[in-house]
């Protein structure tokens, strides 16, 4: 039987299957392609493969076949007596070294322990402040998240590692995540520091401008009182009186007014 390797295949579990087929009259009869035929005529599809399962038995006269198809049956089926069929839902996870942490059986490791947070080989995880970084793919994560984009992924059935190609191209996307992820939280770190250095100085600047109400006055502290000296000229009147003529009569004397002006200099009491 022609068998295909690179699809997904739904496997069937079929119990207490006989280990013996015979026909009206007891005479045995090709098991194999009577079962094949027997399971397209019920279920519709044609089975990729069909084989005895390792699964022991109690009754030496029944035995397990596990029938393999590309789609899953719509339809409820057994065969000649058996079980119902019975779909093998297998959700295989990868296997991550909790040593190194990169996919494989962790009692071959003989790696050096990283750090599961930062992905460095000094120290492991307990107490590690640094920076979250994959070991595996180089992004912002810690190296035991499952959506890594380098961990092994289910194609069709089948786990696969990534190839070497695959692989280069995600630890680069991962560095450059990492570096723009904590290039930009470094520089909202300084806007802030520089922000809170500037509101401090003006709060500073406030306290220094404002009047000490407790201060003494100059007057009150017998300091020497600071007085102008006035350099603009002060103004004057002066009063000169000459004599007015009225005919004849004796003369009336008018007021002339005029202004002159004085520097008067203040001296320092």
């Amino acid at each position: 039987m022609a068998v295909e390797t690179n699809k997904e295949w739904h496997t069937y579990v079929v119990s207490d299957f006989p280990r013996r087929l015979t026909d009206f009259r007891g005479n045995e009869v090709d098991s194999d392609s009577v079962v094949s035929d027997e399971i397209e005529i019920q279920t519709g599809l044609k089975p990729v493969d069909i084989r005895t399962g390792r699964q022991f038995s109690d009754n030496p006269l029944t035995k397990t076949l596990l029938v393999s198809f590309l789609k899953p049956t719509k339809r409820f089926w057994s065969l000649f007596g058996s079980r119902a069929a019975r779909l093998i839902d297998k959700t295989v996870q990868p296997k991550q070294c909790k040593t190194c942490w990169d996919y494989h059986f962790a009692r071959n490791c003989r790696r050096q322990p990283v750090c599961r947070r930062c992905g460095k080989t000094d120290h492991i995880a307990d107490g590690c402040a640094a920076p979250e970084q994959c070991v595996n793919c180089l992004g912002p994560h810690e190296a035991s998240l499952r959506k890594c984009p380098a961990r092994p992924k289910k194609v069709r059935g089948v786990l696969r590692r990534l190839t070497k190609e695959q692989r280069e191209h995600v630890r680069m996307v991962g560095a450059e995540t990492f570096r723009q992820r904590y290039s930009e939280t470094q520089l909202e770190t300084h806007m802030e520091t520089q922000q809170g250095a500037s509101e401090l100085r003006r709060g500073d600047t406030g306290l220094d401008e404002q009047p000490d109400a407790h201060a003494p006055s100059p007057a009150a502290s017998g300091a020497p009182s600071c007085i102008m000296v006035a350099t603009a000229p002060r103004a004057t009147y002066e009063v000169e009186e000459e004599p007015e003529h009225h005919g004849l009569s004796s003369p009336k004397k008018k007021r002339r007014i005029i202004l002159t002006s004085r520097t008067h200099d203040y001296d320092q009491e």
